[in-house]
């Protein structure tokens, strides 16, 4: 059904009829974006206990928080990052969200795939939440994610960390929406 063509003057019609039974036609002429989040793939994102990641460099997970102790920018190799938990699979697409602040120094924060950052930012003493959706190539992959800050000595406190795989769809909904609107509108004719 996905991206057939149609007769204008029934598509016409079709539009006219939606219009008629106050339904918007732009739902008719548009697609449909449907994002599926997968399961949680990472274990411990709450910081419950001290278990399930990887610490270095002092960073210290206790009373639902990760405490990072940066050890300078974490793409410039494997040693940088101080906290870490294998979650990503090559080539796949996913929801990365977690709160985290400054408690000390005044240098950027990094969130990353591996060794390379895709959150690279100087964040304020409260907590702000972030989310983004990130692409899990296959170039040098071990599939970490991987938190640290560009400058050495930096402490940063994390928590509320999610990863789930996006199972996002773009779906041509015109046949199926214009077939139900239409059928409305002969019901509504034929009552």
């Amino acid at each position: 059904m996905a991206n057939e063509i149609y007769d204008s003057t029934w598509w016409g019609n079709t539009i006219d009829t939606a219009s008629s039974i106050g339904t918007s036609t732009e739902m008719i002429q548009g697609q449909f974006n449907l994002t599926k989040l997968g399961d949680e793939l990472v274990t411990n994102g709450s910081f419950a206990t001290d278990s399930d990641w990887i610490k270095l460099n002092g960073t210290t997970i206790s009373g639902g928080v990760a405490r990072v102790v940066a050890d300078g920018n974490i793409e410039a190799g494997s040693s940088n990052w101080t906290l870490k938990q294998t979650v990503f699979e090559e080539n796949k697409t996913y929801q990365v969200t977690f709160r985290a602040r400054q408690v000390s120094g005044s240098g950027t924060f990094q969130v990353g795939r591996d060794y390379y950052s895709f959150v690279d930012k100087v964040i304020t003493s409260s907590f702000v939440e972030y989310s983004f959706t990130v692409n899990s190539e296959s170039l040098n992959f071990d599939g970490y994610l991987v938190f640290g800050g560009r400058t050495s000595g930096d402490v940063f406190e994390v928590d509320n960390v999610s990863v789930k795989e996006v199972r996002a769809t773009t779906v041509e909904a015109k046949k199926c929406l214009a077939d139900t609107i239409h059928r409305i509108g002969l019901q509504d004719i034929q009552n």
